[in-house]
C-alpha cells in the first residue's frame, strides 16, 4: 500500500489553529487527486463518514443510511452498500480515470451519504466552510490494526506476513509521535462539540447501539419510533450483518481482486464484530508494544485511549 508525500493546496485554518507546516500528509492516490478533493463540490445536505479504516465504518454506513432513507430496510437489502453510500476514493483507486474519480459520488441524488478515510486538511475545501453534517468513528488501535490485517490478505496483501510481523510494522511505521493515525482522530475529536460533527467510537456503538441510534437521528433531524429502533437494532446486530451479502464488502473485494490478481485468503469482512478481540489473537509481548506506541502518541496529545473512545476512565481496553 504504497503512500506519497501530498501538499493540500489550503489547511482548515477556520476550524484549528495549529502549526500545519508540521504536518506531513501522504496519500496513496497521489497530488493529482488531492488536488481534485480539495476542489471538490460539496452540498448543503451531505452527510459524510470519516474514519480510520476498520474503525466501524460500515456499521456507521448501514446505520446512516437507513436513517437518512426513512428506515427502507428492503432497498437497504437490495443493493450493495457501497453503491448506495460511495467510498470517495474507491473509483479512483481502482481506475486511475482522474476525470470520472467522483462519478459515483456525483450520480447520488441529494441527500448524499459519502465515505472517506481521508484526514481532514485533505478533504474538500468546502466541508470546512459549508459544514454539512460529518460523523467520525474511532475505535481501540489495538483491534483495528488486527482487523485492517485481515481484510489486507481478503484483499490479497501481505500474504507472506504474520499477524504479529504486520503488527510489528505498524509499530515501527508509527514510532515517531504524533503518528499519522493519531492527527486524524485528535483532530476531529478536537472538533466534537461542533454542531454539525458528530463523533463517536465503535466501543460507544458495541455498549449502547439504542443511544447512538437516537444520538444520530436527532443529529440528523429525524424522528424514529420505539418500532423501528428495534427494527434497526435486528438488522444493525454483528450476526444479522455477517450473513448479509449487501454489508460485506463483495462488490469492492471483487473490483480490487480483479485488478491485483493475486492469491488471496477469503475473510468474511464481518469477521469477530469484538471490542478487546486483539487480546485473543496477539502475544503479550506484541500487546505491550503496541500499548507503548500508543501511549507516545497519547502523551504528545495529552490524552487518554478512553477520551478517544468517549469511555469512563474504567472500562477495560
Amino acid at each position: 500500500m504504497n503512500q506519497v508525500l501530498v501538499q493540500p493546496k489550503a489547511y482548515p485554518t477556520n476550524l484549528l489553529q495549529k502549526d500545519w507546516s508540521k504536518r506531513k500528509l501522504t496519500h496513496r492516490c497521489g497530488q493529482a487527486f488531492v488536488d481534485k478533493v480539495h476542489d471538490m463540490e460539496v452540498r448543503d445536505d451531505d452527510v459524510w463518514i470519516v474514519t480510520l479504516p476498520k474503525c466501524g465504518t460500515t456499521w456507521m454506513q448501514e446505520l446512516l443510511w437507513l436513517v437518512m432513507n426513512d428506515f427502507d430496510f428492503e432497498a437497504a437489502r437490495s443493493e450493495h452498500l457501497e453503491v448506495r453510500t460511495p467510498y470517495l476514493e474507491f473509483n479512483y483507486e481502482i481506475h486511475n480515470d482522474l476525470d470520472h474519480a467522483f462519478a459515483p459520488v456525483e450520480a447520488l441524488k441529494s441527500p448524499r451519504l459519502i465515505k472517506s478515510h481521508m484526514p481532514l486538511p485533505l478533504l474538500p475545501q468546502q466541508l470546512w466552510m459549508k459544514k454539512p453534517k460529518l460523523i467520525y468513528v474511532y475505535r481501540n488501535p489495538k483491534d483495528y490494526i488486527v482487523s485492517r490485517y485481515y481484510q489486507y490478505r481478503s484483499l490479497g496483501y501481505f500474504m507472506s506476513t504474520t499477524l504479529a510481523e504486520f503488527a510489528l510494522k505498524c509499530i515501527e511505521e508509527d514510532r515517531a509521535a504524533p503518528s499519522k493515525d493519531f492527527e486524524h482522530v485528535t483532530e476531529f475529536y478536537e472538533l466534537r462539540n461542533e454542531p454539525w460533527i458528530y463523533y463517536t467510537s465503535f466501543e460507544r456503538m458495541k455498549l449502547n447501539l439504542h443511544q447512538v441510534i437516537e444520538d444520530i437521528c436527532k443529529f440528523l433531524n429525524k424522528t424514529i419510533s420505539e418500532a423501528q429502533i428495534e427494527q434497526m437494532l435486528q438488522h444493525l446486530s454483528f450476526e444479522q450483518m455477517k450473513k448479509n451479502p449487501k454489508l460485506n464488502h463483495h462488490w469492492e473485494f471483487e473490483q480490487v481482486r480483479a485488478k491485483l490478481k493475486s492469491e488471496y485468503e477469503d475473510n468474511n469482512f464481518m469477521r469477530r464484530g469484538k471490542a478487546g478481540g486483539y487480546k485473543d489473537e496477539l502475544s503479550a509481548d506484541i500487546i505491550a508494544k503496541l500499548e507503548d506506541m500508543i501511549q507516545r502518541n497519547l502523551d504528545h496529545y495529552d490524552l487518554s485511549l478512553n477520551q478517544l473512545l468517549l469511555l469512563d476512565d474504567k472500562a477495560a481496553l
